[in-house]
């Protein structure tokens, strides 16, 4: 049985984790816009160090997610995932404006400084992936840990996949846009 404490414990640790996100995510819009502007101003060395501060908010994306699902199994079965349900039936990060706005418009007017880097920006480009493939694979862990085999809260009942094959998928597709070759 669950006590009163552990239950407050996963509701603060999920939500504070959720606040990160989207203040990672807003911070990742402001730099990825200046970081358009440096490279169509020639300021590469702004933009290598635009990248390396997106470089950084990937690794606190990677720790916020372990944070946020550092409960048990038992506080996300009786509190978490119901009251996921509650806010939204299908809850997902996907549905944030924010979120959106980063996948599909400003991920996308980077793609081909990142599929085609100048070599001054090389380095800088291959650790952003490097640590953009590692905030994925945290955030795996958080629903392999959680939901196993179920299907993703997104795709619901019916999926063909489970939440961890959504990441890797949302994964594998997001590092295309980033220029990272996938095998067949």
């Amino acid at each position: 049985m669950l006590n009163m404490q552990e239950l407050d414990h996963a509701r603060q640790r999920w939500q504070v984790g959720h606040h990160l996100f989207f203040a990672y995510v807003q911070s990742l819009i402001l730099i990825c816009d200046k970081l358009q502007k440096q490279v169509d101003a020639g300021d590469l060395s702004a933009a290598r160090a635009s990248i390396e501060e997106a470089t950084y908010l990937m690794w606190g994306i990677s720790v916020s997610f372990k944070l946020t699902g550092g409960f048990s199994q038992a506080a996300y079965d009786g509190y978490v995932r119901p009251n996921m349900f509650e806010a939204s039936e299908g809850f997902s990060g996907l549905w944030a404006q924010d979120h959106d706005f980063l996948v599909k418009k400003t991920m996308r007017q980077l793609k081909p400084l990142f599929a085609n880097p100048p070599d001054e920006l090389a380095l800088a480009v291959q650790n952003f992936r490097q640590a953009f493939a590692i905030m994925y694979d945290a955030h795996k862990y958080v629903c392999d840990k959680f939901e196993g085999g179920q299907p993703s809260l997104l795709m619901g009942e019916a999926a063909q996949k489970t939440a961890a094959e959504m990441i890797d998928t949302f994964k594998r597709n997001r590092l295309l846009v980033l220029g990272v070759p996938m095998p067949e």
